[in-house]
């Protein structure tokens, strides 16, 4: 059997391995928690009055979080009927979809000329689907993992523009990098647009160099994209809810949430450094390994390992550094971190395995 035929069947042995472990058992357990039957209930009174624009609770508006979680909800009660496996149905689809982006990275890493880096891809899908973080957020109703898909997948078209490096480089993965922004506001808010906007920012200080032409003109066409695709939601709710929806989404559960303890979640600056390991168990050994290699980077040659590396690093970063600023602290918030530890993490195991 050809290397390549056979590495097909591996992929997709793995790939059936995931959708069952990530889909089986669904509705076993009750909704948990406060947030669960929350927001599943958010999304059945949207789905039962056909309406996906206002999110309410109790027929009272609801504008804690933004859209895109409900309507998953949405869709699977219609095909699927109302119950706690349709309410995680979305989620668990967005746990594999986050795994799919950056099995995408590591192929990519594995085809470039200047690395050899030949089963990245393997040992990245098998870390990232296998961290307790990803399991876990994948198998509740919850927001953070819907935001954590979207960033990945924003963040990867981003990676993969940055390693096109023979031939011109398709502007179509900064159009995705901003499709991408543009539905993290819909699964999230602001933070939406922070977080892959401080990652790519970080990722050039770090590399020490400027942008490229075209990234510096993307801003100015893809800036307007991101805005059109959300406002698929936020341009009919301002219009139907104005001040009240900016009152309670963008003051209220933005800024006041990130200022302050208003919601009474406070934790020490240091709470999402002891997250992190947590989140990424059971790797987390190799986890630390591979950050501790940081010392022998090799920090301003542009190949694609050390690309790979800095920008992982600079995923990394910046969303620690921005939420441990926050006055509010919960575990999920530093959830989108996980893709980035998954590559470094892979990549660690890449080289142990040979």
């Amino acid at each position: 059997m050809q290397p390549s035929a056979l590495a097909k069947r591996v992929y997709l042995f793995l790939l059936l391995a995931i959708l069952a472990f990530y889909f089986f058992g669904l509705g076993a357990l009750p909704l948990v928690g406060p947030d669960e039957p929350r927001y599943a209930q958010v999304g059945r009174e949207m789905f039962l009055r056909n309406d996906f624009v206002t999110p309410t609770l109790g027929g009272h508006t609801w504008f804690e979080k933004p859209a895109l979680l409900y309507w998953m909800m949405m869709l699977a009660f219609r095909g699927f009927g109302v119950s706690e496996w349709s309410a995680r149905l979305g989620p668990a689809f967005c746990g594999v979809l986050t795994v799919l982006s950056v099995w995408l990275v590591a192929r990519q890493i594995e085809q470039q000329r200047d690395t050899d880096l030949r089963s990245l891809g393997l040992w990245t899908s098998i870390a990232t689907a296998s961290c307790i973080g990803i399991i876990v957020f994948s198998r509740a109703a919850s927001f953070d993992i819907v935001i954590t898909m979207t960033v990945s997948w924003s963040l990867t078209f981003f990676l993969l523009y940055e390693l096109s490096r023979y031939g011109r480089k398709p502007v179509s993965f900064l159009a995705g990098f901003y499709i991408f922004i543009g539905l993290s506001l819909i699964a999230k808010g602001l933070v939406g647009i922070v977080i892959p906007g401080g990652v790519v920012f970080v990722y050039y200080v770090l590399k020490r160099r400027m942008p490229e032409r075209a990234v510096f003109a993307s801003v100015l066409w893809g800036i307007p994209l991101a805005v059109a695709v959300a406002s698929i939601w936020y341009a009919p709710v301002i219009a139907e809810h104005g001040r009240t929806f900016i009152q309670e989404f963008f003051i209220e559960h933005h800024f006041a949430r990130y200022l302050s303890n208003k919601y009474h979640h406070p934790q020490p600056f240091y709470f999402y450094a002891v997250v992190i390991l947590l989140l990424t168990l059971p790797w987390t050994p190799v986890f630390i390994e591979a950050v501790l290699e940081i010392r022998s980077w090799t920090w301003r040659d542009n190949s694609s390992l050390t690309t790979l590396r800095v920008f992982c690093l600079a995923w990394l970063l910046f969303p620690l550094l921005f939420f441990s600023f926050s006055g509010s602290k919960l575990p999920g918030y530093i959830l989108p971190v996980l893709p980035a530890a998954g590559l470094l993490i892979g990549e660690r195991l890449t080289h142990t395995s040979w």
